[in-house]
């Protein structure tokens, strides 16, 4: 594997969205490789064919030679001759030394193997997936800079090789400063598998803050992984990750660290709260794996559970994330985030529209908006637009142009229902409500 360095100066090079053909100095292309080998294999044969011919004409010119000098001794052994043909033979039959370096061992020996066999004869190696592209921002994004490179972070450190160790992965990123590297480190290595190969796609980036010198990009990205020889994954995630970056949109970006992988999986509960199962199983609500672990392990309020599975059934949805993969505090700021303490959700997709995409006041999702904000359980309601008439909290800003924020109050100690747009939800009144997000 090649160094960081080379890797993002490439990156960067092509343009924002610049796309990686060989990302860490893996050979993709199989194909040509294995072609490389059959021209390979056709050049030994002629070279053989070659030795052998011109041993045949040195013998003659030799025994030519014996004969006009009048030398009665022919004393030279065909059987010498022939040894001595087969060695030369042996000597440079070989593959060259160029195929052996773009080539594992155990593929040398299966093409030298199959040199003399039709091509349905020899056994082709089996090869892990080819790397997926890093993701493109949309031309509508905002950031778009600071996006693709912390999607492409969040792409280095889950496209590896079954072999690759990770210090290996390390390398893949940017270098960090020294105090964050130990903590990065213990996170790079929830999704560090050895003996596996790990193919990521990134299927969304949104923005999780944005300050004059620092940013957050929150990352979903789907990791599958397998064992070499075969294509065929053996275990899916989904995870919410997330990426800080310092420096600026004028001056360019650089990585701080990754502070959140996402988590580490969670079984599902046998005594699952209805609700909560409900969620998780609505064949509407799109959840990344880092969503449902937070679901299984309770942190997620059932307040804001209940509304979306109300907001399902008006239109399906894309979750990027709730709790584990945003930042603790609202970022930049010393207030603890609503999704800290479970009672706020991102959604980054309403039907096959990303919010990013859908800002004109006649799409579906400003209408579902409206009734999003018209709730009594709804406290505060982040997106493109700010609804002055709204019962809830609203507001809007460039971090908000990507996707839809809701935060709700926190769920009753009573057993009943979540209370709909009917009822005010009862707040204990020694409950600390954490401040409003923006």
């Amino acid at each position: 594997m090649s160094s960081g360095g080379n890797t993002w100066a490439n990156a960067r090079a092509g343009g924002e969205g610049a796309a990686l053909s060989e990302p860490y100095d893996v050979t993709t292309d199989r194909s040509a490789a294995w072609s490389r080998l059959d021209a390979a294999s056709a050049l030994v044969k002629k070279l053989v064919f070659f030795v052998g011919a011109l041993n045949v004409v040195v013998l003659f010119a030799l025994l030519m030679v014996k004969v006009s000098a009048g030398d009665d001794d022919l004393s030279v052994s065909v059987s010498d001759d022939v040894s001595v043909i087969a060695d030369d033979l042996v000597s440079t039959s070989t593959v060259p030394e160029t195929v052996v370096e773009e080539t594992s061992a155990e593929t040398v020996v299966e093409v030298i193997a199959g040199l003399d066999s039709t091509p349905d004869q020899v056994t082709a190696p089996r090869w892990s997936p080819p790397y997926p592209d890093p993701f493109e921002p949309v031309a509508n994004e905002v950031q778009p800079e600071a996006k693709f490179l912390g999607s492409l972070v969040a792409h280095g450190i889950t496209n590896y090789e079954s072999g690759t160790s990770l210090s290996g992965v390390l390398e893949s990123v940017p270098p960090v400063a020294p105090d964050l590297y130990g903590a990065m480190v213990l996170q790079v290595q929830r999704v560090h598998h050895p003996g596996m190969w790990s193919r990521g796609t990134v299927e969304y980036a949104q923005l999780g803050g944005h300050l004059d010198d620092r940013i957050s990009i929150i990352v979903v990205i789907r990791q599958e992984l397998g064992r070499e020889g075969s294509s065929v994954p053996e275990r899916v995630e989904t995870r919410t990750m997330e990426v800080r970056l310092t420096g600026s949109a004028t001056g360019g970006w650089a990585l701080e660290t990754i502070a959140s992988v996402g988590g580490s999986p969670v079984e599902r509960p046998t005594d699952l709260d209805p609700i909560a199962a409900a969620v998780v199983d609505h064949e509407r609500i799109d959840l990344p794996d880092t969503a449902v672990w937070d679901i299984y392990d309770g942190k997620i309020d059932l307040q804001l559970l209940q509304l979306m599975l109300d907001a399902a059934d008006r239109m399906p949805y894309s979750v990027v994330v709730f709790q584990t993969g945003h930042a603790y505090n609202v970022f930049g700021t010393d207030r603890v985030s609503n999704h800290s303490v479970g009672r706020a959700v991102d959604i980054y997709k309403f039907g096959s529209e990303l919010v990013i995409d859908s800002h004109d006041r006649s799409s579906d999702l400003y209408e579902l908006s409206e009734w999003i904000v018209s709730r009594y359980d709804i406290r505060e309601f982040g997106s493109p637009w700010l609804f002055p008439e709204a019962i809830a909290h609203t507001f809007t800003n460039e971090v908000h142009y990507d996707h839809v924020h809701i935060g709700v109050f926190q769920y009753p100690t009573s057993p009943d229902p979540p209370p709909t747009t009917t009822t005010l939800p009862p707040v204990e009144a020694t409950t600390t409500l954490p401040p409003v997000e923006e």
